[in-house]
């Protein structure tokens, strides 16, 4: 599948490049926009930036949780999954378009990538690991390459005692954060704590709090990985292995880097450190985080997003489709169809089941991420 599109622009580069930021400055340019991030706190963050440009009034921001849109709104500020499909505005943007390779949102993201478009200019950000897949996909579009603009060193083991002062600890259990958070706050008298499960008006009074200096200290989830611009000079690793929605693994080198390039702000440089908890990071794994070595992605997880809603039959057959390109991998992540054939068997609601817009409707409320962790059944019932 080759995609001809001259109005389609690729903004490649490692952390601290300057990628987001001009990517705001693009859309101002323009009398509408759309910008599409992976993160609920960082779409807060560009949302805040861009009323300041262009006003409350005119500015609108979309997550899963947050909904502030004015009447007249001309710029709408998003995570990627709650984009309106139904906006026409002359610019576009995507961000970290490199997690069209994630195994639980690696879909979401590579339909944006095929098919969200500006009228006048559509632009796409993210890691240089995604530039062969491009020429490949986009033979005929623009690619502009852009440099970190500061340095990024590896400064070795740490204990929690020894971080240097404005350290982000990264932990990947809500436990072990909330643990640490004490153990830092207990020897070093304070910890800002950034985590998905917080509401959203506690997570910006807690990044706030680090940013104005109040405390030294960030103890965060890996969601401080993805393009959030906080005063940083050193990343240290607590864990290394997460949880992916599928099973506990390893984090890739990738993923590290990203993580670690959080350090270091404009040409500030930046360092990063594990704790004593974790395994030893090898000269290699340095090494490729120090000089952004890695292995270019080599495919991308997708979904058929032309489904049929005249039955649950045709719609689960139209959502088994494959693709005819041998880059594109049917996602593997299959929550939301579980969930709509846990549903759709429900007693209160097969009644409704011959009729097209509630057929439709039912996949919507399927595809609702569970953002608290909750268990099943209970969630389950919200839903119905």
């Amino acid at each position: 599948m080759i995609h001809a599109e001259s109005n389609v622009t690729f903004v490649l580069g490692p952390t601290n490049t300057g990628k987001t930021f001009y990517a705001i400055e693009r859309m101002s340019a323009y009398d509408s926009g759309m910008i599409g991030l992976p993160l609920r706190l960082l779409a807060r963050e560009v949302y805040d930036k861009i009323v300041l440009k262009k006003g409350k009034l005119s500015t609108a921001l979309i997550t899963g949780e947050e909904q502030i849109i004015p009447p007249r709104a001309k710029y709408f500020i998003c995570t990627v999954e709650a984009m309106p499909t139904n906006k026409l505005v002359d610019f576009i943007a995507i961000d970290e378009i490199q997690l069209c390779n994630d195994y639980e949102r690696g879909h979401i993201f590579t339909e944006k990538l095929l098919y969200a478009r500006g009228n006048i200019e559509s632009l796409f950000l993210g890691s240089d690991t995604m530039e062969p897949i491009i020429k490949k996909l986009f033979p005929y579009s623009k690619i502009l390459k852009k440099n970190r603009r500061s340095k990024l060193t590896y400064i070795g083991k740490k204990s929690f005692f020894s971080l240097p002062k404005r350290s982000a600890i990264v932990a990947f259990r809500t436990i072990d954060v909330y643990n640490i958070a004490a153990m830092i706050k207990s020897q070093k008298g304070g910890a800002a704590v950034v985590l998905g499960a917080l509401s959203p008006q506690t997570r910006n009074s807690q990044v706030g709090m680090f940013e104005a200096g109040e405390v030294d200290y960030i103890v965060a989830t890996d969601a401080i990985g993805m393009g959030l611009n906080l005063n940083i000079e050193n990343v240290s690793f607590a864990a290394i292995e997460k949880y992916d929605g599928k099973k506990e693994r390893y984090l890739k080198k990738n993923e590290i880097a990203q993580i670690a390039g959080r350090a270091g702000r404009n040409e500030r440089d930046g360092f990063f450190s594990n704790t004593f908890k974790t395994s030893i990071f090898s000269k290699e794994l340095i090494q490729s985080i120090e000089q952004n070595l890695f292995d270019p992605i080599n495919f991308l997880y997708w979904r058929n997003k032309d489904l049929e809603f005249s039955s649950i039959k045709s719609l689960l057959n139209s959502l088994n489709k494959k693709s005819n390109d041998p880059l594109l991998i049917k996602t593997l992540n299959i929550r939301d169809e579980y969930i709509l054939k846990h549903l759709s068997v429900n007693s209160e609601i097969i009644k409704y089941l011959s009729d097209y817009d509630c057929i439709k409707t039912l996949w919507e409320i399927s595809k609702i991420p569970d953002y608290m962790k909750s268990i099943d059944y209970k969630y389950s019932d919200l839903l119905v």
